[in-house]
């Protein structure tokens, strides 16, 4: 079986003693309350004091409940005459160090430290009234990190009473303190602060007893709640100088939160590490905020500047590399745009400079394996995305071409410098093939010509280029066919609705030279698509009466004639081999 409830394991005798204080307690404060009038005290006094001196009696003999409970009972009697018909925290305060100093003398009972706690908390809120408002948060902060020191340092019962009755001084003065840090003046504000930073820092030796785990909550609660209010409070009392005092707190926030948990080993960066975290990403997030509010962007960008300087730092060591790398280059990124409305920079330059910072970062992430190379990348195309955004909002389609070919450059040629035989082709393909894709179109559109090729043909190298090694060692259907599609359908379709008989000759031609090359290459969808568009537009022309594309097909299938029996009489394997063999 397992042991009984707490009520059956009370001893007769603990059961006698209990009942005996509160029959005692409850009757002399009955018969006090009806009968005493204001001098009721000197009574509950007098039969304190000689309870306290019965219960060291039973200390001196060993006697350990009866000793406990004439202690509870004297604590209470003690309180009572305390704030009986006064608000003058005077007599609490003196219970607090009788209570206090019969703890040192006898410190096998209980009752007397949390007599004292209690007797300083009394005393605390009847004397609330004579302090000023704005040192009321000072207040309540040193009574918290007084029930924090005797939730340290009292036993496991004193230490879980104490805990729980601190978390209102704490909560309060946390609030006041804050309030502030933000709001006051002069040197209130750096006081507030010094006294919310102790009462967060008092949380965390806390963490470290066992006993009070059950009432802290997740391991990771306490560091938090203490790094956050720490924060928070630093970032108000450095607020009071200016843009300076918050740029400052910004990077010390960064420094708190990149560099200080890299020296942490141990206990220490379980404990530790999780505040340094949160402090700094408060401080840090607090000054972005602030320094947003009043426009000062110029303050901004030397932030950031200052913020990409430890995480580039940090990107040398082998194992800080793949966390410290996003961070240099969004630093870097945010710094460069918010050049902008600080004037430094034009927006042209600035998207040159984003392209470039796109650039170092694809290349920097190249550096990386490859399942942690995803938050470089993003950074960098967080980089090439603001460069685009810029130059939209500020110029014409020219300029914003010539951007998006050098990003796609720089795509296309990281996409080929990383990737791996036998492996599907990475994104990278698909969006420099895009870029690549928008550039032309934007191109054509800012010029003179305005044909339908102008849009597609683009569109199909885009397709093509997309696929990147399939080209030359996958399927060609998958590879090859979309593009060639987009490339040949709307031509031939073109070529026998509208007038005119050079689009159609363009077309045979360029279905015949497809078909010739992709026979000598031995690639099926090249050879199916190019024949089929030739024998298609043919037919549809010849239906349609055009007389000289005609003609034109007649001179392009004789020419495919004299090369199929030219290839016959000198076989080569890809020709004659069935198009089911073809790649």
């Amino acid at each position: 079986m397992g042991e009984p409830r707490l009520p059956y394991r009370v001893r007769p005798l603990q059961l006698l003693l209990g009942v005996g204080a509160v029959l005692v307690v409850a009757a002399a404060a009955t018969v006090a309350g009806v009968y005493g009038g204001p001098y009721a005290r000197i009574a509950f006094a007098v039969l304190a004091v000689i309870t306290a001196a019965l219960s060291l009696v039973a200390a001196l003999d060993e006697l350990r409940s009866t000793e406990e409970t004439l202690a509870a009972c004297a604590a209470v009697l003690a309180l009572i005459a305390a704030s009986w018909h006064t608000d003058s925290p005077l007599p609490s305060a003196i219970v607090a160090a009788v209570c206090l100093g019969l703890h040192l003398a006898a410190r096998s009972a209980a009752a007397w430290p949390l007599a004292s706690w209690a007797a300083l908390q009394l005393a605390v809120l009847q004397g609330t009234d004579d302090v000023a408002g704005p040192l009321h948060s000072a207040l309540f902060l040193g009574t918290a990190l007084v029930g924090l020191g005797v939730a340290l340092w009292g036993r496991p019962l004193v230490a879980r009473a104490a805990l729980v009755t601190t978390a209102p001084w704490w909560v309060a003065g946390v609030a006041g303190g804050l309030a502030t840090a933000w709001s006051g003046s002069g040197t209130a504000r750096q006081l507030a602060a010094l006294l919310v930073v102790a009462a967060a820092a008092g949380l965390l030796p806390a963490r470290l007893r066992a006993e009070l785990d059950p009432l802290l909550g997740p391991r990771i609660a306490v560091p938090v709640l203490a790094g956050g209010v720490a924060g928070a409070a630093a970032a108000g009392a450095l607020a009071a100088g200016g843009t300076v005092g918050i740029t400052g707190a910004g990077y010390v926030g960064v420094l708190l939160a990149s560099v200080l948990p890299g020296f942490l080993t141990g206990w220490r960066r379980g404990l530790f590490g999780p505040v340094a975290v949160t402090a700094g990403s408060v401080l840090a997030l607090l000054a972005l905020v602030e320094l947003s509010v009043r426009a000062d962007w110029g303050a901004l960008v030397v932030l950031f500047l200052l913020t990409a300087l430890p995480s580039a730092l940090f990107s040398w060591r082998q194992d800080a590399r793949s966390g410290a790398l996003p961070w240099a280059v969004g630093c870097l990124a945010a710094a460069a745009l918010l050049a902008v409305p600080a004037g430094w920079l034009d927006p042209v330059p600035t998207a040159l400079v984003l392209t470039g910072l796109y650039g170092v970062g694809l290349a920097v992430a190249a550096t990386l394996p490859p399942p942690s190379r995803l938050p470089t990348l993003v950074a960098a195309g967080a980089a090439a995305a603001g460069a685009v955004v810029l130059v939209v909002l500020q110029s014409d389609r020219e300029p914003l071409a010539l951007l998006l070919a050098l990003q796609g450059l720089v795509t296309v040629e990281w996409a080929g410098w990383t990737s791996r035989p036998k492996r599907p082709p990475s994104v990278a393909w698909r969006i420099g093939a895009a870029q690549w894709t928008v550039a032309i179109w934007l191109a054509v559109s800012a010029g003179p010509v305005h044909v339908l090729e102008a849009y597609t043909l683009p569109l199909a190298a885009g397709l093509l280029l997309a696929q990147g090694p399939r080209l030359v060692s996958g399927p060609s259907w998958p590879a090859w066919g979309p593009g060639l599609l987009v490339a040949a359908v709307p031509s031939a379709v073109m070529a026998v609705v509208l007038p005119g008989i050079t689009r159609p000759v363009v077309v045979l031609i360029v279905a015949a030279l497809v078909m010739v090359v992709a026979a000598a290459a031995g690639l099926r969808a090249p050879l199916v698509i190019g024949a089929a568009t030739a024998v298609g537009t043919t037919l549809a022309l010849a239906l349609a009466t055009v007389v000289w594309p005609v003609v034109a097909a007649l001179v392009i299938g004789a020419v495919l004639l004299g090369v199929g029996a030219r290839e016959e009489f000198s076989p080569v394997a890809s020709f004659a081999a069935p198009l089911a063999k073809l790649r």
